[in-house]
């Protein structure tokens, strides 16, 4: 299977609210489109994965190397408990500071329904990292796309020819 092709299934098999994450945050940041709203941004992240697996194998296997950094980047952080320990904070302090009435109040609402999801959140980004990291080891370490690259290369410049 093409690297870009086990991302896009890895990433289809997460719920709704990681999928409107990742795509949210790689299409804004990493290919800099802006205009997209959270939801529209995964058919626009798809779409990318699309381009890329239609293209020749190196496009293909840079583009999981681009993923992969940029996924890292932003959100391997999240794959282990410490990492939400600034999150529950900052949202105790939003709710405390709306409590004492300072400015904080107009987003004490949103602060205390982020922090009651933060143990559901913490699991289904657990678990989607232990998916994420099988994957890498497995397909998109730098041996492993380098193997499938040559594969295909050779596959496609001296395979079997039709007589």
């Amino acid at each position: 299977m093409a690297p870009i092709e086990a991302i896009k299934r890895w990433y289809v098999s997460l719920d709704d609210e990681l999928q409107t994450d990742i795509a949210y945050m790689f299409v804004s940041l990493t290919l800099g489109d802006c205009q997209f709203s959270p939801a529209a941004a995964i058919p626009r992240l798809l779409h990318w994965f699309d381009l890329r697996s239609a293209g020749s194998e190196y496009e293909d296997a840079l583009a999981a190397v681009v993923f992969r950094a940029s996924f890292e980047y932003m959100f391997a952080d999240r794959f282990t408990g410490a990492s939400w320990t600034f999150p529950e904070q900052l949202f105790k302090d939003l709710i405390r500071e709306s409590a004492e009435g300072k400015e904080a109040n107009k987003m004490a609402t949103t602060a205390f329904r982020l922090l009651r999801t933060i143990p559901e959140r913490k699991a289904k980004w657990r678990e989607a990292g232990e998916n994420w990291n099988a994957l890498v080891n497995s397909v998109l370490n730098d041996d492993a796309l380098k193997q499938w690259t040559q594969e295909q290369f050779m596959a496609s410049n001296f395979g079997p020819t039709q007589g």
